[in-house]
């Protein structure tokens, strides 16, 4: 594909009637899954009062993923994909409706954790099979690329629309109000997913036991690294995730030393959600090639506003960083549709498991170590601190960087996108 070739608006794959019902059902559910998890965060620091617990609220989400996402990934090729994304939303409402239940003072720490461990064990087999089901729906190489840039920069301005929606919920009504807004949520997508999904038989046979879906994680992982454009582009991404999550990890304690308020952490972790969004919606409408060449810089530009949340800048200045950061984000964008379009479809839902096994794994590292740092130091001083590890990472990255060879790998793929 020439870089002088027309580019695909992302708006094209909304003329696929499925393609909207996964869209519809992905605005439902995640805006309001945004509302609990900072609602849940903020009854911790309320609670504890330590930055580090309320960032772990944040981490304990993606642990499940990193646990769940390699063995049960492979699941998406065995196994209707419709119905693991219909089973996942309805056992996300269900305990979620649990957690609006219990979501009291009194409740200990401890056991809402272990409620949220329990629901998100249900996203990594979501994640997968949606990501997995986007190809077979749109069927065109490009239509895929602009699609999934259209649903991640849908994904996160659910983040941010959750983020601020979460902190001003929380202060005008409670925690269960915004617990039971997130059940409801997966509610609506289950019936969207229902109404508007195709049912399409499973690639491979239903798995016999475990050691089926353990066969398929070996296989996966030999496959995800034995190829070097694939193996490229998730290694920039896994070292990435530390730096990434610095921001949301202590904005509501950076907020609180700075005595603005609990809506302000809201509005800051929306900062950088909003500008990746932005960011991401530009990007997915650009050439393949040209987005191959914006994969690095961008991830180094992810770092550099950040350097300058040391200083402590007035709250305007710094959610126009926050913000710049967040645009640079969109080098995930190639990142993640390279690596789906770049895997065969039999295979596509096991690399995609170990693929966000590994990000969530790191992204909870990040978490937990911005965390740490702003408790031994300052929520400041340990973004600084976060960006300078994304620094360093992507300037390895540089690095025999395989630009080519991922030119040439893209290029090989014919329209329509093969099945």
């Amino acid at each position: 594909m020439s870089d002088s070739e027309p580019r695909v608006s992302v708006r094209e794959p909304l003329a696929n009637v499925e393609f909207r019902g996964i869209i519809l059902a992905q605005v439902a559910s995640e805006a309001g899954d945004q509302i609990a998890r900072v609602a849940i965060a903020l009854l911790v620091l309320s609670q504890t009062g330590s930055a580090l617990l309320s960032a772990a609220t944040f981490a304990v989400s993606f642990i499940p993923t990193f646990l769940g996402a390699a063995l049960l990934g492979p699941l998406a090729d065995r196994l209707s994909r419709r119905n693991l994304m219909l089973g996942a939303d309805l056992g996300r409402a269900i305990v979620i409706g649990a957690m609006a239940l219990l979501a009291l003072p009194a409740t200990p720490v401890w056991l809402l954790f272990a409620l949220l461990i329990v629901a998100e064990f249900f996203t990594p087999l979501f994640d997968s099979a949606r990501s997995a089901s986007i190809p077979d729906i749109l069927g065109d190489r490009d239509l895929v690329t602009a699609g999934l840039g259209l649903s991640r920069s849908l994904h996160l301005i659910n983040q941010a629309v959750g983020l601020i929606v979460g902190g001003f919920l929380v202060q005008l009504a409670s925690a269960r109000v915004a617990l039971t807004v997130d059940a409801l949520s997966f509610l609506v997508s289950f019936v969207l997913l229902g109404v508007y999904l195709a049912r399409r038989p499973a690639m491979l046979e239903a798995p016999s036991g475990v050691g089926v879906l353990i066969g398929d994680l070996r296989e996966g992982w030999d496959l995800l690294f034995a190829d070097v454009s694939r193996r490229s582009l998730i290694l920039l991404g896994w070292g990435m995730a530390v730096a990434i999550v610095a921001p949301e990890a202590v904005a509501l304690a950076y907020v609180r030393d700075q005595g603005w308020g609990d809506a302000w952490g809201g509005l800051l972790m929306a900062a950088v959600i909003v500008g990746a969004a932005i960011g991401s919606l530009v990007v997915a409408s650009r050439t393949v090639n040209l987005q191959v060449d914006l994969l690095l810089p961008l991830a180094i530009a992810v770092c550099l506003p950040l350097l300058l949340t040391g200083l402590e800048p007035p709250r305007i200045i710094l959610l126009v960083l926050w913000v710049l950061s967040g645009c640079a984000q969109a080098f995930l964008v190639p990142l993640m549709s390279f690596t789906t379009m770049l895997t065969p479809n039999e295979q596509r839902g096991r690399v995609i498991g170990i693929a966000s096994a590994g990000f969530a794994a790191l992204t909870a590292l990040g978490y937990l170590l911005a965390g740490a740092i702003a408790d031994a130091t300052s929520p400041a001083f340990s973004v600084v601190v976060m960006a300078v590890i994304g620094l360093v990472v992507a300037s390895i990255g540089f690095v025999g960087w395989p630009t080519l060879r991922l030119r040439a790998d893209l290029a090989n793929l014919d329209a329509p996108f093969p099945g």
